[in-house]
């Protein structure tokens, strides 16, 4: 982990945290937001990203983004599928949802109750629903992409 990406993003997250051993600070990070934008961005490593990936140090709550890969790799934050499954459901609303999308947007509060949470567990592998069942799960993945989805980040 001696990579210059590496470097840049240890010295964008030690002053930001509690801890001065990067090893130690990483582990005081939280995701608390997933955002896919269509225009690009830098990563504090220096990577161009459009997948932002926003942490909150639970010990000073200092906040920043990182990107996918980042989160990952070097805060060792695990988001799994949780990218994949936004962009299928950014493509098409009434498409299945992933685990790690459920899970993401259970626990960010953006699934209102359990038996929302239940319904798209059950039906994520479902492909014959009712047209009830897709207009419900088209409300669920609407309000899932309102909180992660930035259209555009700039003004043109």
């Amino acid at each position: 982990m001696t990579s210059p990406n590496f470097e840049h993003l240890k010295a964008h997250i030690l002053p930001l945290s509690v801890a001065s051993d990067f090893e130690a600070a990483r582990q005081e990070w939280d995701l608390v937001a997933v955002e896919i934008s269509d225009e690009w961005d830098h990563c504090p490593c220096g990577q161009d990203i459009k997948e932002h990936c926003y942490i909150r140090n639970r010990h000073n709550g200092n906040s920043t983004y990182v990107g996918n890969v980042c989160i990952n790799r070097f805060i060792q934050i695990s988001t799994g599928n949780l990218f994949d499954g936004l962009k299928r459901i950014a493509q098409d609303d009434t498409a299945n949802a992933n685990h790690d999308l459920i899970e993401h947007a259970w626990r960010m509060g953006y699934l209102y109750s359990e038996m929302e949470y239940r319904f798209l567990l059950q039906t994520a592998r479902k492909r014959n629903l009712s047209q009830a069942q897709l207009d419900w799960k088209r409300k669920i993945n609407r309000r899932i992409l309102a909180q992660t989805i930035v259209q555009r980040r700039t003004k043109r």
